[in-house]
């Protein structure tokens, strides 16, 4: 025990310490408290103050009369008011427990609540229906003054015609109009909806200056397009220079979107890249969201005219034979250059698989299912079969026989193009001068004279003249396009 010291160096009292006296607990029953003990079984309860805890009366009997604390019975109506008694808490101070707590007159005992009567339950349903057909009326009411208004407002739509459409149809022509002159009225309306109103709005605000870029060349709007809905028919030329042809479309009056593709020199670049399946169904995917980008809301392709000059066939010829048909193709336009191999042991002695696709193509033409327009010069490139000779052998692929083409009438007009003045010198400029032509139906072949670079160039510089007016014909007459795959 010796050693231990205290934080205070001092020796530490390590004496026993002592045991305190024993405690006498006396237990008594607390007065009004919570009994300790549970009553004898078959014992009746003795009575409880009225507080937290209680008994309910019997059933039957009269309620007993309640102290007034937390739980209370209200006093009979016209009575004064009883003082209220503290409510008390056993065991504690009453000086402690505070005032006594508020008498709520009215206020009904816990658990004496009771249905209501037949009458009242009758009297509530005829209150909620009243309340119920007060507020329908009011609804009805003022959407036909709303609807009156608004068609007041709206030339182009009548009282019928408003109440003909459905209730999502509504909705998109109230937000639209309402903000008709903002890009909402392009943005809400459906096309279904947007129809209906074709005459009564302004067109779509259509970007006409610059260049849209797509995979392999560029898409423009042309000051020509100026289309009055969300659908849009297109031009793809394949091979060409991008402003002569935008020119000679504005210059035809042609109302379409146009897209040109230049992939190089020869034919051989345009077969590749289009004879892999789906390569055309993504261009056309691409030049949807172009065209929105142009100012197009919700763009939808209506009518596709393929159209090409020189080696730009190639890509025609691969899309004819590889195209899933879910685009509406309407025209084939193609200008000095279809061209193929030789086969000796053909009669015609060219390699008309090569030629399949367009002999298919000028079928559907023949049936007037399809506008298919060959313009040609006289050029022999030796090597391979001529524009001239190919465009013979169609119309006789077509008719079942050969054809003797006519002689040519008329002369197209000759057009003098700005952008023409930087491709060929004007002391080289050709004129177009007719031969022969003959036509099938939609299937229209012309040849014209020339054999020198400049005369195939021609093609190209008086497109707007020869070629693009059919078209623009065509698509000017209106009406619905023509089943799609074709």
């Amino acid at each position: 025990m010796k050693g231990n010291v205290r934080a205070d160096r001092l020796p530490a009292d390590l004496s026993l310490t002592p045991t305190p006296p024993p405690v006498t607990v006396i237990q008594e029953p607390l007065d009004g408290g919570l009994p300790l003990d549970p009553p004898p079984l078959g014992a009746a309860p003795a009575p409880q103050e009225q507080g937290f805890f209680f008994d309910p009366p019997p059933l039957g009997a009269a309620p007993a009369p309640q102290e007034h604390g937390f739980l209370f019975d209200p006093p009979p109506l016209g009575a004064a008011p009883a003082p209220h008694e503290q409510a008390f808490v056993p065991g504690l101070d009453p000086a402690l427990q505070g005032p006594a707590p508020l008498h709520l007159a009215g206020v009904a005992p816990y658990g004496s609540w009771s249905a209501p009567s037949p009458d009242e339950r009758r009297a509530r349903w005829w209150r909620a229906l009243g309340a119920f057909a007060l507020a329908a009326a009011t609804v009805i009411f003022v959407a036909a003054i709303a609807a009156r208004a608004i068609t007041a407002r709206m030339p182009g739509v009548t009282a019928e015609a408003f109440r003909a459409m459905t209730p999502v149809s509504r909705a998109l022509l109230l937000a639209s109009r309402s903000a008709r002159d903002g890009a909402a009225a392009k943005v809400l309306v459906a096309p279904e909806v947007f129809a209906r109103w074709q005459g009564s709005t302004p067109p779509p605000a259509i970007r006409h200056d610059g260049y849209a870029p797509i995979r392999g060349g560029v898409l423009f709007t042309p000051d020509s397009f100026t289309p009055t809905g969300s659908s849009y028919d297109l031009l793809l030329h394949f091979h060409g220079n991008t402003q002569l042809v935008r020119e000679s479309a504005e210059v035809a009056g042609l109302n379409a979107a146009v897209a040109v593709i230049n992939l190089g020199i020869g034919s051989g670049a345009y077969e590749d890249l289009y004879a892999q399946p789906g390569v055309y169904e993504s261009l056309l995917a691409d030049i949807d969201r172009a065209v929105a980008q142009r100012g197009l809301p919700a763009p939808r392709l209506r009518r596709v005219a393929l159209s090409s000059w020189s080696a730009g066939y190639g890509a025609v010829a691969k899309i004819l034979e590889l195209r899933r048909g879910t685009e509406t193709l309407d025209a084939i336009l193609v200008t000095d250059g279809i061209h193929c191999g030789f086969a000796p042991e053909q009669p015609s002695g060219l390699n008309t698989l090569q030629l399949a696709s367009f002999a298919r193509a000028a079928q559907l033409a023949a049936s007037g299912q399809l506008l298919f327009t060959i313009t040609h010069s006289e050029i022999d490139p030796i090597a391979y079969a001529s524009s001239s000779a190919t465009a013979s052998y169609l119309l006789g692929a077509a008719a079942g026989h050969p054809v003797e083409r006519e002689p040519a009438r008329d002369a197209p007009p000759h057009l003098r193009l700005r952008a023409a003045e930087g491709a060929v010198s004007k002391k080289l400029e050709k004129q177009m001068v007719p031969t022969t032509e003959a036509s099938l139906g939609g299937l229209h072949v012309r040849g014209f004279r020339g054999n020198t670079p400049e005369h195939h160039m021609a093609h190209l510089l008086q497109m707007a003249s020869t070629v693009l007016p059919e078209l623009v014909e065509r698509w000017s007459e209106g009406g619905d396009p023509r089943p799609q795959g074709r």
